[in-house]
């Protein structure tokens, strides 16, 4: 055993004044190897032999078998404090003892720096913020539905394309100011307005083989 771990039971068996009931001088820290694991109920081994415990709210990195945890005794209760070392890569979760229970993390500034990749997964993720910064070298959403709604929405870019089988487009009012080339392909055009105004310096239509004008009254000039 450590001498650090010798000078934290050395501690916890002294008398601590009014916490002395909590801890009392019968309880003790100890290094123990944790054999199973069966959802939050572990079976550990220390100096004194095998015993079953649980996890402590304040050990928040699950426990795993083959690990070495710090461990308290009190009587015929055994709590795991921490996990002290881990064979491997030493990858970790951070959960609560209780999984129906919450976990929050309150701070002024909080970050996250993750060297090769950050996952979210959940049924529902919801993002509440008066201002919202993504700065990405690539953007890539894949969703059945998605839905934007805002009093103002900009898009800036170089270059954009849009690939659908349908496009409804559903406006009060809709202005276009284009300053260079507008070039359509389109197989069938169907345009219904109760007033259509054009107006042009030159306009051309080229038909392959006819043009059809359909009205009560034709004026030109």
């Amino acid at each position: 055993m450590s001498q650090a771990l010798r000078n934290s039971q050395a501690s916890a068996e002294a008398p601590v004044g009014t916490h002395s009931a909590l801890l009392g001088a019968a309880d003790r820290l100890s290094a123990a190897l944790v054999l199973a694991v069966t959802g939050e109920h572990y079976l550990v081994q220390d100096e004194t032999g095998t015993r079953e415990a649980s996890r402590a709210v304040s050990c928040l990195v699950r426990p795993r078998a083959e690990d070495e945890v710090l461990i308290v005794a009190s009587g015929r209760r055994v709590f795991i404090l921490a996990v002290l070392t881990r064979a491997g890569l030493g990858d970790a979760t951070l959960s609560l003892p209780d999984r129906a229970a919450s976990l929050a993390i309150e701070a002024p500034s909080i970050a996250l720096d993750a060297k090769a990749r950050l996952g979210l997964e959940a049924p529902e993720v919801a993002v509440t913020s008066r201002r919202f910064h993504l700065v990405t070298d690539v953007l890539t959403q894949v969703s059945r539905l998605a839905s934007i709604v805002g009093d103002a929405l900009t898009t800036v870019v170089g270059r954009q394309s849009t690939v659908a089988q349908r496009i409804e487009v559903t406006s009060q009012e809709r202005n276009t100011a284009i300053a260079g080339i507008d070039a359509e392909r389109i197989g069938t055009h169907v345009s219904q307005t109760d007033l259509t105004t054009v107006s042009a310096t030159v306009e051309t239509h080229l038909a392959r083989d006819d043009i059809r004008l359909d009205a009560k009254r034709v004026t030109i000039g």
